[in-house]
């Protein structure tokens, strides 16, 4: 288990990096500005991650503090995403933000959420999958890691998606499409009908063996796939299925999609990760995650329960990681702005 959690989280880490300098570009203009995404360029081969990376650690370590108790997992979780509201984290969705806030301000977890079915649930419950130990618990935890900011029951059902398939994952190597279907269908408690055919179209196109990039442009996201769970899931799934023992053709096929490149890639990361274990990820990926705290070292500490620091307080107090990763940020957009008027001109 531990070397499937490391896995996991550096997978879903490397993901994360690698993706996010292409955060937002259709998948043209991505590989214009930065060619192919073969290894991090946030920073000259390095890459730092955000807040996909930091909600996966954050679920774990919530699930572990709460010894399978539901009602207290959410307690923590909700003391712990006030904290990490609180480190003013940067490129935030919209209900993780408002949530946050709302926690900050006194709300209880039972209300802290808003209408939304952004795919923020989805980035942070692959760890949920290997470590439930049956349907019941893993339907509860998922729910509680989901409407803590997502009510929408579309984010709870894209979310739980991601977390079995995250079981299927820690349970064979291989993971026929067909049974991930199945499984899927069996532990589902809520119902459909547009999500089943769209998991049932995304099992089809990994049958037929439909690159990943034309599934998604036949699903209308030839310009990037969205921050809506049920863009992402698909998508995901279908990178994931299609690429379970190669995780460098899995990423970068997804990346290449565009759009919201470090979730998906972190996702997709995270769950070809578990199945690959962290040591068969290319060396090179994992060299280039140079941020602090959530470097592959401390990664590794987290998933064997050896890590002794307060995460969350490091992040809190850590000014220089968050100003450098603005600055960085900022670097990038001017870049892109600069970069995408020079192509329109050559036009």
């Amino acid at each position: 288990m531990k070397n499937k959690l490391q896995g996991c989280l550096i997978g879903a880490a490397i993901g994360d990096s690698v993706g996010l300098p292409y955060e937002g570009m259709s998948s043209s203009t991505g590989k214009k500005l930065f060619g192919l995404p073969n290894k991090q360029k946030l920073l000259f081969g390095l890459g730092m991650v955000s807040d996909d990376t930091e909600h996966l650690v954050i679920v774990l370590r919530s699930y572990k503090k709460a010894n399978g108790d539901a009602e207290s997992f959410s307690k923590i979780l909700a003391s712990k995403l006030k904290l990490w509201t609180f480190a003013l984290p940067l490129g935030v969705g919209k209900a993780s933000l408002i949530s946050g806030i709302k926690l900050l301000f006194g709300f209880s977890h039972k209300n802290s959420g808003i209408f939304s079915a952004g795919n923020g649930p989805a980035m942070r419950v692959s760890v949920l999958g290997l470590l439930c130990e049956d349907n019941d618990k893993l339907r509860e935890f998922v729910k509680r890691a989901t409407y803590i900011s997502h009510t929408d029951p579309k984010a709870y059902r894209g979310a739980l998606a991601i977390a079995v398939a995250a079981k299927l994952a820690g349970e064979s190597k291989k993971v026929d499409p067909d049974s991930f279907l199945e499984s899927f269908e069996k532990i589902n408690d809520s119902k459909c009908g547009e999500f089943n055919e769209i998991l049932k179209k995304t099992i089809q196109s990994v049958n037929s063996k439909q690159s990943t990039q034309n599934f998604a442009e036949s699903l209308g996201l030839s310009k990037g796939v969205t921050g809506y769970i049920y863009h992402t899931i698909p998508i995901a799934i279908h990178a994931w299925l299609s690429n379970q023992d190669n995780f460098q053709v899995g990423l970068m096929n997804t990346i290449q999609c565009g759009g919201d490149t470090d979730t998906v890639g972190s996702i997709v990361g995270s769950l070809i990760g578990i199945q690959i274990g962290a040591e068969n990820i290319p060396e090179n990926w994992r060299k280039g995650l140079f941020d602090y705290p959530l470097n592959e070292k401390s990664l590794k500490e987290i998933a064997n329960n050896t890590y002794n620091r307060s995460l969350l307080k490091e992040l809190a107090v850590f000014p220089f990681r968050q100003s450098l990763l603005f600055i960085l940020i900022i670097l990038h957009i001017l870049y892109r702005a600069i970069g995408v008027v020079i192509l329109k001109r050559k036009k």
